[in-house]
């Protein structure tokens, strides 16, 4: 008999709750395969996907955030393995799948029947992913203060809020300066200051879509560089955190490409208005100006919404990295947006 590995995150999103889900998943999967289960632990190696039984496995599902996703797609590409993922959206985020039709936030539609339903009537489709510095990513690699609005929201934050928590992170940077970056391409070197800098992998990120030609198996990444200036930015990119349902065009500006490296500099930037009285008054009321700056500097590097280390960031693309199972028909006409 085939067999399936179930792998989990408790501590993601409405995963949490492993005691109302799982025991629907176990019964629908042994309908057709023999089970084995592994919940993640924080030390949850990626050779632990294909060591914790010694049968082959003829499908795996990852059921979790954006984070397990990751980790479990991570490990199949790393193996160079051509099993099937299966995926249940169990986070807050839930971006690839979104992405690859597999999950709807709809309150009429049951997530849970649904994602089986395309696993198991499904065909796999493959897709690809990102390398950053060596990590595997399955959305988006990100770094500057807007990045790092996905990293702010805690646990319970993203439980209650959804996508509402990252509404309020973007909030936060509020007139944050910019950091000047550079950016490094196969034939080509510039600087440039951003607000955030991402790499992604998908077309829709939850601020609007990056890029009308953007797929995950065209074998490229889409460099996405955002740095809004006036009020107006930040609420419609706080909006668009919030589920993109505002319209007008963030100001970012979107370049294919197949490898990039990112690095911070701490080179003088010319403020916007609006960050200048943001700098006033956290000066006034610190009572001491901003510490000068070294000649380099690093930033927080984001993956998936996790951080992950420092720039700089070694990013490239792995095509056809992995099998994804997807409704069917899924991508022959239209990609999803």
């Amino acid at each position: 008999m085939p067999h399936a590995l179930v792998v989990y995150n408790p501590a993601s999103g409405s995963a949490a709750d492993a005691d109302l889900w799982l025991g629907s998943v176990i019964h629908r999967a042994c309908e057709k395969y023999t089970v084995t289960v592994l919940p993640m632990r924080a030390d949850t190696q990626p050779d632990e996907i294909f060591t914790t039984i010694k049968n082959d496995l003829d499908l795996i599902i990852a059921a979790g955030g954006d984070g397990t996703i990751r980790f479990v797609l991570g490990a199949v590409a790393a193996a160079k393995s051509t099993v099937p993922v299966g995926l249940l959206p169990m986070g807050t985020g839930n971006q690839l799948c979104r992405n690859l039709g597999v999950f709807d936030e709809n309150l009429l539609v049951d997530t849970l029947h649904e994602s089986l339903q395309i696993i198991f009537t499904g065909e796999p489709r493959p897709i690809d992913l990102g390398l950053m510095n060596g990590e595997y990513f399955c959305v988006a690699a990100g770094a500057g203060p807007l990045s790092d609005a996905i990293l702010l929201p805690e646990q319970m934050e993203k439980a209650n809020w959804k996508m509402l928590a990252y509404a309020g992170s973007v909030l936060q940077t509020f007139g944050l300066e910019p950091v000047m970056f550079r950016i490094t391409l196969p034939h080509e070197t510039f600087k440039i200051a951003a607000a955030g800098i991402f790499v992604t992998n998908i077309s829709d990120l939850g601020i609007g879509t990056l890029s009308e030609t953007a797929d995950l198996n065209d074998g490229l990444l889409d460099l996405c560089i955002l740095n809004p200036t006036e009020f107006q930015d930040y609420v419609e990119m706080g909006f668009r955190f919030a589920g993109a349902f505002v319209t007008g065009e963030a100001p970012y500006y979107i370049r294919k490409v197949s490898n990039v490296t990112i690095e911070a500099t701490s080179e003088p930037i010319k403020l916007s208005r609006l960050q200048k009285v943001r700098r006033r008054v956290v000066t006034f009321f610190g009572g001491q100006s901003e510490p000068a700056s070294k000649a380099e500097k690093k930033v927080t590097a984001m993956i998936d919404g996790d951080a992950c280390g420092t720039t700089p960031m070694i990013i490239s693309v792995v095509p056809n990295a992995v099998n994804v199972i997807v409704r069917k028909g899924f991508g022959n006409n239209t990609q999803k947006q």
